[in-house]
């Protein structure tokens, strides 16, 4: 019995000790890469997209007949 509660033992704590690996090397990501110009523009761009897309929808509905 001893033998038993042994081996289940050792395969628990190898395990429970084990801990995620961290990376020490390397070059750490900026935490805002991004300025606040270039979003702005991105936002515009987004925008403009947008506009054009219900422009080109209500266009299409413009064109069909009833």
């Amino acid at each position: 019995m001893s033998s038993t509660y042994d081996v289940t033992r050792a395969g628990r704590v190898g395990t429970r000790l084990s801990r995620p690996t961290v990376a020490t090397g390397g070059t750490v990501p900026q935490a805002n890469s991004i300025s606040a110009s270039q979003a702005r523009a991105a936002r515009r761009r987004a925008a403009r997209r947008d506009e054009q897309a219900v422009a080109a929808w209500l266009r299409e509905l413009a064109g069909r007949t009833r």
